[in-house]
């Protein structure tokens, strides 16, 4: 059940393009300089990271449910945070947005590295510390990789992400000024992020189904069994 949760990151990716050509491209050019090789260097170093990111969060939850079947007093904890991702998700569902308390968009200054390394590794460098950087959308993100049953599946949920959102750094000038030589208007990115929320939304709310029901029928069998 870790294709909803992949499909998820992709549409959570989708609806954060916007979102990443308003907050994050600016940054990202001021690093890169524009250079080709630097360009690739710093999206191959994020993306990288987001997969590390994702790996350790899948981690960290999976460990919760090992500890929770071998010591009982844990699982309602591990039934909590289960129950606290579905209502997230139905929030995104019903909403199309983030809560508020999880907008966390600060404005945060670029950090120059000292020395005289070539721009190539630099970009590299500044692309494998892109995680820490304080995102609302990369912080939902992480929700859907936390669900994944195995590290390999949370670096792919945020691969995923991190795929998907890359054009609103590499794209989003050249791609909008397109759409409205053609059509005459812009699409809202309101809009986009509305329904991407959504179905990411949906995907959070299958996995987290599956994941209580699933626990809850094997218990049902052992039961009947004994």
């Amino acid at each position: 059940m870790q294709w909803p949760l992949i499909l998820a990151g992709l549409a959570m990716g989708v609806a954060a393009t916007p979102h990443c050509a308003v907050m994050c491209a600016a940054p990202c050019s001021a690093l890169t300089g524009g250079d080709k090789h630097s360009t690739t260097s710093f999206q191959v170093g994020r993306l990288i990271s987001y997969m590390l990111v994702g790996s350790l969060a899948a981690c960290s939850v999976a460990t919760l449910g090992v500890w929770s079947e071998a010591v009982p007093a844990l699982r309602p904890l591990w039934t909590l945070l289960h129950l606290a991702f579905m209502g997230l998700g139905l929030w995104w569902v019903l909403t199309g947005e983030q809560p508020a308390w999880l907008r966390r968009d600060d404005t945060v200054s670029i950090i120059r590295m000292p020395g005289r390394q070539s721009p190539v590794l630099r970009a590299g460098l500044s692309g494998l510390v892109w995680a820490a950087w304080p995102c609302a959308a990369l912080q939902a993100a992480l929700v859907l990789a936390a669900l994944a049953n195995t590290p390999l599946a949370g670096a792919m949920v945020m691969g995923a992400f991190a795929v998907a959102s890359m054009p609103g750094l590499l794209l989003a000038p050249w791609a909008w000024k397109h759409w409205q030589a053609h059509h005459g208007t812009t699409p809202s990115p309101g809009q986009l992020s509305l329904h991407g929320f959504r179905i990411a939304g949906l995907g959070l709310v299958l996995a987290c189904g599956w994941a209580l029901t699933h626990d809850l029928w094997q218990r049902f069998a052992t039961w009947c069994a004994t």
